[in-house]
């Protein structure tokens, strides 16, 4: 069973470290993610636009620089009613004047960015409507937006889609129940970041990003990776089961086999001894085993032997006391019955060899060869078969 242990062991472990391997690759798989800038994934490709493109009144936006970062000014008139600029991310695709994109995959998009002075800016996804959108005619595209805050500090902000909201203002525009907020995620059009109503006015505000990062997560993959460990482990059980039987079988085989001379009628040969007392012993047990009523008292009385020079004897001989060798005999006869007949009965074979009491017989096996005496029938019987 040593080797057993060692194989089943050093499986076991490698299982575990396979197991860990595959989980994080599928892991790691699951979770996407998508660079928009500075590096731009192939996949995705998109121009930058501003509004306004020139100055409407002191409302304006300049870019001053997009390598490695994106960094812009703005100024809002405070003398209009809603001065608007932004700096947006639209799709494109190089045969067609504009695009929609499937970000179902996608959960949200995190971003480093600067403010200076501090602002209240949107985050804006824009979508194709089917009701309203004309894509040659960007005011129609759906707005969706989450406002956060900035500051002349680098923060790293991450923008949940599923908290984007439609401005009432547009939905009202558009004819739109105000609880209409339902947009199309694997029809997006562009990314925007917008100034609110809270920014300031009638002074130049700086803001710089980088770090534009589309994420989500595919499950499939994680759900692919557990199933084929799941397999993993349900083969490595079946072959832990099967490797477990066949060395239990080989143990007991070869514990039968070692027990087998104490049978003295069919194994044991004992050699003319000097000691009679001793010789007529181990004779008469090996005879008498399978009698219910045999004991030390019925023994000593038959062979005119004293009770304690009985077990003397017997511990000089075999290291056992005469219940320990009794129990020693019925148990491997008990054992050969077993083995050479697959459908023997085990009430018959407990009675066979001295037992009255089967539950009895059925403790007493077990702990000897570790497992019932039917499972021990079992086990040869599939060990046998072609």
């Amino acid at each position: 069973m040593l080797t057993f242990y060692r194989k089943a062991l050093v499986t076991l472990l490698m299982l575990l470290v396979l197991t860990a391997v595959v989980m994080y690759g599928g892991f790691l798989q699951s979770r996407l993610s998508l660079s928009l800038f500075p590096a731009r994934d192939e996949a995705l490709p998109w121009a930058p636009a501003i509004e306004p493109s020139s100055p409407v009144g002191d409302t304006q936006l300049t870019v001053k620089s997009e390598v490695g970062t994106i960094d812009y000014e703005f100024t809002l008139d405070s003398e209009q009613l809603f001065p608007y600029t932004h700096y947006s991310f639209y799709f494109i695709q190089p045969e067609l004047a504009y695009r929609v994109v499937d970000l179902t995959d996608y959960s949200h998009v995190s971003f480093r960015i600067l403010c200076d002075p501090r602002n209240v800016l949107l985050f804006v996804l824009f979508s194709f409507d089917e009701e309203v959108t004309d894509p040659f005619k960007p005011p129609t595209r759906r707005v969706s937006s989450k406002a956060f805050s900035c500051s002349a500090h680098w923060k790293e902000m991450t923008i949940d889609f599923a908290d984007l909201a439609t401005p009432h203002w547009w939905l009202d525009e558009h004819g739109y129940e105000l609880s209409n907020q339902d947009y199309r995620l694997d029809k997006v059009m562009g990314l925007a970041f917008v100034n609110s109503l809270q920014s300031p006015m009638d002074q130049t505000s700086r803001v710089r990003i980088t770090d534009v990062t589309l994420k989500g997560t595919k499950p499939m993959y994680f759900y692919s990776a557990a199933g084929i460990t799941a397999a993993g482990w349900v083969l490595f059980f079946v072959w832990l089961v099967r490797l477990y039987v066949r060395a239990l079988t080989t143990g007991l085989k070869e514990k039968v086999k070692l027990d087998q001379p104490l049978m003295a009628y069919k194994k044991l040969s004992i050699e003319p001894q000097k000691d009679k007392e001793k010789d007529a012993l181990l004779r008469y047990m090996a005879t008498e085993y399978a009698n219910s009523e045999l004991n030390l008292d019925t023994t000593a009385a038959t062979l005119g032997i004293n009770r304690t020079k009985v077990n003397e004897l017997l511990k000089e001989e075999l290291g056992l006391t005469f219940t320990a060798y009794l129990k020693k005999l019925r148990l491997t006869e008990a054992a050969r019955l077993l083995s050479e007949t697959s459908e023997a009965n085990i009430s018959e074979i407990a009675y066979l060899v001295g037992y009255n009491n089967v539950s009895y017989f059925n403790k007493l096996f077990k702990a000897e060869y570790g497992c019932t005496p039917k499972t021990f029938q079992t086990l040869y019987r599939t060990e046998n078969e072609p």
